[in-house]
């Protein structure tokens, strides 16, 4: 579990720091994802957010400013910059339109919990932020995957890996939440929301 500081109530106020504008550069850099995709851009522009995305949570914590409200804004910022970017790359016929389904198998998982899920984000009531084998497997792969279709490479066989561990990993999550707020045992929510 991660220790570092952190405050389960969110605030606006808590973006307004380095962290929060790396983590808003990589939101710019996903809405203009079809442009760079259309342009022959979109490996160097996808490989600038994930660096942001790399730095911005180490940033939070080595100045004390991680919070709720970063971890949400990293989390569907994460979510934005993978589903624009695979939404462009499919129109752009690099990429099966049905390979979407397993990228984001974990991301289905979370819709269906999400009342649940936002509910404990929101009072606290949830597992510490914390990245799990499977959500960093599931991450990995997935980077494989877009670097792969930018490269040309079949990443079929990955993608089918991605839908596996993309599966496992939100099923984990919600169980490990579930049996969180089962106990009563207080405390920020999990990796589903900060991008893990």
């Amino acid at each position: 579990m991660d220790r570092h500081p952190y405050r389960p109530a969110m605030s606006l106020r808590d973006l307004w720091n380095a962290a929060g504008a790396l983590t808003a550069s990589r939101l710019v850099l996903a809405a203009a994802m079809p442009f760079f995709v259309v342009r022959g851009l979109g490996l160097p522009a996808y490989l600038v957010a994930i660096a942001t995305d790399v730095v911005d949570g180490a940033v939070a914590r080595r100045t004390g400013t991680a919070s709720s409200a970063g971890a949400a804004f990293d989390g569907w910022v994460d979510k934005t910059l993978h589903v624009n970017l695979a939404w462009s790359l499919a129109v752009a016929d690099r990429m099966p339109d049905w390979w979407m389904i397993p990228w984001f198998s974990r991301e289905i998982v979370q819709v269906v919990l999400h009342p649940i899920l936002m509910h404990g984000f929101r009072t606290g009531q949830g597992v510490a932020p914390s990245t799990s084998l499977l959500g960093k497997t599931t991450a990995v792969l997935l980077f494989v995957c877009v670097v792969g279709v930018f490269l040309g490479w079949d990443v079929t066989v990955l993608t089918w890996a991605v839908g596996v561990t993309g599966t496992l990993a939100g099923l984990h999550y919600a169980h490990r939440h579930l049996e969180h707020r089962k106990d009563g045992v207080p405390g920020p929510s999990s990796d589903t929301l900060t991008g893990a």
